[in-house]
C-alpha cells in the first residue's frame, strides 16, 4: 500500500486555532516588540511547533501582520461596511476607523519603525492592512460619483487615500504618537471634502 504523501495527512488549522495563534503573537509584540519577537517563543507559548507557523504563514513579518489584522477585525470596526448614504459621512466614519483602529491595535506600537526600516514587512503590511483600505475607499467614492456628489474623473479620487492615509501615518512614524479623531476629522472637513466637491476652473 503507497503511503500517503506527508502534505495530506497535515491537519489543517481550525478558525478558533488560528485566532490562538495570531493571539498569542500580538500579546508577545505587545510584550517585547516587534524586533525581538521570534517564531520559537510564538510557538512555545502557543505550544506548537514552529513548523506549524511557518506552514500557515510563512514567515515572522506575515503572521505579525496577520495577528495585527486579526485584533483589527476584532474590535468589531470594518471599513468595508461603511456607508452612511453622504459623501461627507461615509469619509467621517472612515476618520473614527482609523483612530478606533489605533486604539485596537495597541500592542503594535513597535511596527512602524520596523516598518521604515524593511522594504519587505512593508511590502506586506500593504499587501494584508493597506490594499484592503484602498479598495473600499475607492468603492466609497464610487458610491459618491453615482449619488453626484463628487464628478467622475475628478483627479482628487486618485489622491484622496494619500490625503486621507499620510497625515495618520506621518503621526505614527514622525511623531511617535497616534492621530487623534480630531486630527483626522479636520482633514476631512478642511482638507479633503472641499477637495473632492470643488466645482472645476472655467477658462
Amino acid at each position: 500500500m503507497t503511503e500517503a504523501p506527508v502534505a495530506s495527512r497535515r491537519r489543517k488549522l481550525t478558525p478558533e486555532r488560528e485566532r490562538e495563534l495570531l493571539f498569542v503573537t500580538a500579546q508577545l509584540v505587545g510584550e517585547v516588540g516587534y524586533e525581538q519577537v521570534t517564531m520559537a517563543a510564538v510557538a512555545q507559548r502557543a505550544k506548537c511547533s514552529t513548523a506549524t507557523l511557518y506552514r500557515q504563514w510563512e514567515s515572522k513579518p506575515r503572521l505579525v501582520i496577520s495577528a495585527w489584522k486579526a485584533l483589527s477585525a476584532e474590535s468589531g470596526e470594518d471599513l468595508s461596511s461603511i456607508d452612511t448614504g453622504s459623501l461627507r459621512g461615509d469619509l467621517m466614519e472612515v476618520a473614527r476607523y482609523l483612530v478606533a483602529d489605533d486604539l485596537a491595535n495597541e500592542p503594535f506600537t513597535s511596527l512602524p519603525a520596523a516598518i521604515v526600516q524593511d522594504e519587505g514587512l512593508m511590502d506586506i503590511v500593504r499587501e494584508i492592512l493597506i490594499h484592503p483600505i484602498l479598495r473600499d475607499l475607492a468603492q466609497l467614492f464610487e458610491r459618491a460619483v453615482a449619488r453626484g456628489e463628487i464628478r467622475a474623473g475628478n483627479p482628487v479620487i486618485d489622491l484622496a487615500d494619500q490625503i486621507l492615509l499620510g497625515p495618520w501615518l506621518a503621526q505614527k512614524i514622525v511623531h511617535g504618537t497616534e492621530a487623534t479623531q480630531e486630527l483626522m476629522e479636520a482633514v476631512v472637513e478642511l482638507v479633503l471634502l472641499p477637495a473632492l466637491t470643488a466645482q472645476p476652473a472655467t477658462a
